[in-house]
């Protein structure tokens, strides 16, 4: 799993290169050593909800990212459906399904894509999945990460100082709101001193360090076979 962590040490310096910048402009502008029309205390709220918005991408790409290379690694080592563990099994079987439901579909609709799951079963076809399966949809938070990883099969430990990944919720409900405009970057990013949102990064950062582990784990051992 490689590719996962380089991505992610990659994406976590891009924050801390954000950080260090901002951190920068901040210290400049309470000195007012620039001229900048756009220099000022709402441009400086703007750029600090901004970082909500890069500590969500982070969580997002390092989940998203973790599970797809999970995926990759069940074609590549030829996983049926008889020797996957049961978590994997259901979760192919909901894929497949999905690709053909419609609650006006007609019953021979239904009929061939239950032959058509049966005969990959029975022909011991390799398990496919694409992030589509996921049913990742944007509102990433500790719990919702517990859960896709229930999902799986996957189990991971997190530190204390990260209290159960409880600023991922706040990272999430930021994130939405400004997606879809329930306030603008400056209200958002007034309720935050670069301080607090230093914490917030470095406890996300800290629970995702645990999940990655979990999942290294979950591929190198290949926790995703069936052991009965």
């Amino acid at each position: 799993m490689q590719a996962i962590f380089d991505m992610f040490e990659e994406r976590i310096s891009e924050l801390n290169l954000y950080f260090t910048a901002l951190n920068e402009l901040d210290k400049g502008n309470l000195e007012h050593n620039s001229t900048a029309n756009y220099f000022n205390s709402e441009f400086i709220k703007m750029l600090k909800a901004n970082t909500l918005l890069m500590i969500y991408n982070l969580v997002e790409s390092t989940v998203m990212g973790g599970i797809l290379e999970i995926y990759d690694k069940l074609k590549s080592d030829c996983i049926t459906y008889s020797a996957a563990r049961q978590e994997i099994r259901d979760i192919w079987f909901s894929y497949r399904f999905k690709e053909v439901y419609d609650k006006h579909a007609h019953y021979n609709s239904y009929k061939s894509k239950a032959m058509e799951i049966i005969n990959s079963i029975l022909s011991e076809e390799v398990i496919e999945l694409t992030r589509k399966a996921t049913d990742i949809s944007g509102n990433l938070d500790a719990q919702q990460i517990r859960n896709i990883c229930q999902c799986h099969g996957i189990h991971f430990d997190i530190g204390q100082q990260c209290r159960g990944g409880i600023v991922l919720e706040t990272v999430k409900e930021k994130r939405n709101g400004l997606a879809h405009g329930n306030f603008s970057f400056a209200e958002c990013g007034r309720d935050y001193s670069l301080l607090e949102l230093e914490h917030i990064k470095n406890e996300t950062i800290l629970f995702l360090k645990g999940l990655l582990e979990g999942m290294k784990k979950y591929y190198d051992d290949r926790q995703y076979k069936n052991n009965d």
